[in-house]
């Protein structure tokens, strides 16, 4: 008994030693490879220098000008025409995200661009002296314009995408508070049912009253966004019926029979302008090829004679 009490006591001990051996290998082998890793990292350190080589050069070199370049051109340039600029943005419905800083930075670079072409062109090419060489000066105005022209153009064609919806969204409007819903619930149910910017728009304005703006506000802010005459006819006569105490029902019925009659004058103008706007064509490309035609012919026998 004796005998088995000592085998036991020592097989014990003998596992003990080996698992202590093992665990103490094992957290030896844990810091050795953590010391590694340590020393590596040390011998990779990197200085600043080092860390801002490392970058791309457009981090390195671009970032910085273009940056250095928007703060210099945003506070050369005066508040009013920022302000102008803003409006132009938000009128074309924010195309791309672009800010007033992006606006004009892309005015420099373009009016640069345009420049530098244009010299190269005119001395490269050209061989022109100095007085003609001025006229590259032209090119850089039209490349600073160039911007301003494509937002333009951008704002122009969203507000005659909200012109041509306009009558249509009213009648819809006044159908739905015939049928009983509310302002705001009509505002949103045919918010899901028009397309193209306005529908944007209306999206915009219900999140605001959402958000807690009083109704009118964000109607009137609407309006000023999209600086279109049947919104903002409209819009006023909202608000001057919510002062009034009128039925908006009644109200509505109005401006969309006001809304189509202003439409159809347009287009009554447009159509009378079109004559005029094709007396210039006419007379620079159709005159000229109708008198070769005709008297082509008559110039080449009378040549042929002498």
């Amino acid at each position: 008994m004796t005998l088995f009490v000592a085998i036991v006591f020592a097989a014990v001990a003998a596992l003990g030693a080996a698992i202590a051996t093992g665990v103490l290998g094992r957290g030896g082998a844990v810091e050795d490879r953590y010391a590694a890793k340590l020393a590596g990292i040390e011998d990779h350190a990197m200085s600043l220098e080092e860390m801002e080589l490392s970058k791309p050069f457009r981090e390195r070199f671009l970032v910085p000008i273009y940056n250095r370049l928007v703060q210099l051109l945003v506070a050369r340039t005066p508040a009013s025409r920022q302000d102008n600029i803003r409006r132009m943005i938000k009128s074309a419905g924010n195309p791309g995200n672009v800010s007033v800083s992006t606006i004009l930075a892309a005015k420099f670079i373009a009016a640069m661009a345009a420049l530098g072409v244009a010299l190269l062109v005119m001395i490269g090419l050209l061989q022109w002296t100095f007085p003609w060489v001025l006229a590259a000066a032209a090119a850089g105005f039209v490349g600073w314009i160039v911007p301003d022209r494509w937002l333009k153009q951008v704002a122009d064609r969203r507000r005659h995408g909200i012109e041509d919806v306009i009558p249509d969204t009213i009648d819809l409007l006044t159908i739905c508070l015939d049928a009983g819903l509310s302002f705001d619930a009509s505002m949103l149910r045919i918010g899901d049912k028009v397309e193209g910017p306005l529908r944007e728009e209306f999206a915009a304005m219900l999140a605001e009253v959402r958000y807690g703006r009083p109704r009118m506000d964000a109607l009137m802010a609407m309006a000023a966004r999209i600086e279109v005459e049947d919104m903002t006819a409209f819009v006023n006569a909202v608000g001057q019926s919510q002062k009034l105490g009128v039925a908006l029902g009644d109200t509505v019925r109005i401006q969309a029979a006001e809304i189509r009659r202003r439409r159809r004058q347009r287009a009554e103008e447009r159509a009378a302008q079109a004559s005029l706007k094709m007396l210039f064509p006419m007379i620079g490309c159709i005159f000229p090829t109708l008198f070769i035609v005709l008297m082509g012919p008559v110039a080449l026998i009378l040549l042929s004679r002498h």
